[in-house]
């Protein structure tokens, strides 16, 4: 059976392998960076969601009095936020949308082709799907549509505040951009 360790000894691997093919391609550092930020999060995805830890007896027993398969969209979240957010059924919500941030945060960030909202909520909503999918053949483990629901709007929450930082870079970048193509324009002319 796969393990956590495993799941953490394959993504070094992967992580070691991506720094020195990157640095053999001449990718900057902060491009490999980011990209060793994005396997690390999707790692703490599986291992939060396929090796949970027990945080609260309660949170056990509330998946156990439900089927092992939730298919009605929201059912689940209005039912834990029923509780309010001192109880870990509601503060499960929350994780779920936090657990996918990081997610939508640095996909973007690490390949340009995932530079488009629709495109990184696609990959989450299929990390999130695989997940569920997998949850549903673990014993002890539910498979939720609300958690797909949940794990998008992180992804969507990281993308925006992806996009904020772009945006701020660029902006910032901007006069010096106009100041070498001035400084250029009158050199050449």
């Amino acid at each position: 059976m796969l393990s956590a360790n495993a799941i953490m000894l394959a993504a070094g691997v992967v992580m070691f392998g991506l720094v020195v093919l990157g640095r053999a391609r001449d990718l900057s550092w902060p491009t490999i960076i980011v990209r060793c930020a994005l396997i690390c999060a999707v790692v703490l995805i599986l291992a939060v969601t396929l090796f949970p830890l027990p945080i609260d007896a309660r949170l056990w027993k509330f998946h156990r009095a439900f089927s092992n398969l939730h298919l009605s969209p929201f059912a689940t979240i209005r039912t834990q936020l029923e509780f309010g957010f001192r109880h870990s059924e509601a503060r499960e919500v929350i994780g779920n949308v936090a657990l996918f941030v990081p997610f939508g945060l640095f996909l973007p960030a690490a390949a340009r082709t995932c530079r488009r909202m629709w495109v990184t909520l696609s990959a989450a909503a299929g990390l999130s799907v695989l997940i569920e999918i997998v949850q549903g053949l673990l014993p002890s483990h539910a498979t939720d549509v609300d958690d797909v629901i949940l794990n998008t709007t992180g992804a969507a929450l990281g993308f925006l505040a992806f996009s904020l930082v772009a945006w701020m870079v660029k902006r910032r970048m901007a006069p010096e951009e106009r100041a070498l193509r001035e400084q250029a324009a009158s050199s050449a002319g």
